[in-house]
């Protein structure tokens, strides 16, 4: 891992201590320069980033719903509930075919970051993404993104 910083080199080693302590060093996964957790039928990504030469930030995300089809309808609905969360916010991104992906994103300052905050986070953002994964896919059509990883393969393990 590359990192640009001392301060995003210190992110990345905090949110790292702090995962293997929080979740267990087995339920957390690496990838490239994220970490990443299985909650329920959603993924938890966390990247920890530079943000110019001193500070630091973690991204915490999930993939809710991919390869839907973007409507008025599916934005109001986002943009609607996006005032019900207390952590985060829904986002939307349309790839060159039309077909959109639902993300639900916080960002925290790492620098001050403690190992309570990024549980808050962690848990908001898989407790959600979770929860309306479903909803969403029922409501609006696409997949959720575990199903649409074991559609593509079998994930090499099992984690639980």
């Amino acid at each position: 891992m590359e990192f640009k910083t001392e301060a995003h080199k210190q992110a990345y080693e905090t949110t790292r201590s702090y995962l293997h302590t929080l979740f267990g060093e087995v339920n957390v996964k690496t990838m490239d320069e994220a970490f990443i957790l299985q909650e329920g039928s959603t993924f938890v990504y966390l990247r920890p980033f530079a943000i110019g030469e001193k500070k630091s930030g973690v991204e915490i995300f999930s993939y809710v719903v991919i390869d839907i089809a973007v409507t008025e309808e599916l934005m109001r609905f986002l943009l609607t509930y996006n005032l019900r969360l207390t952590l985060g916010a829904f986002g939307l991104t349309i790839d060159e075919q039309g077909k959109g992906t639902v993300i639900l994103t916080n960002t925290i300052l790492a620098d001050t970051m403690g190992r309570d905050e990024l549980y808050g986070s962690v848990a908001a953002i898989a407790r959600v993404a979770d929860d309306l994964d479903d909803l969403i896919v029922k409501s609006f059509g696409g997949e959720t993104a575990l199903g649409k990883v074991m559609t593509i393969q079998n994930p090499p393990e099992v984690w639980e």
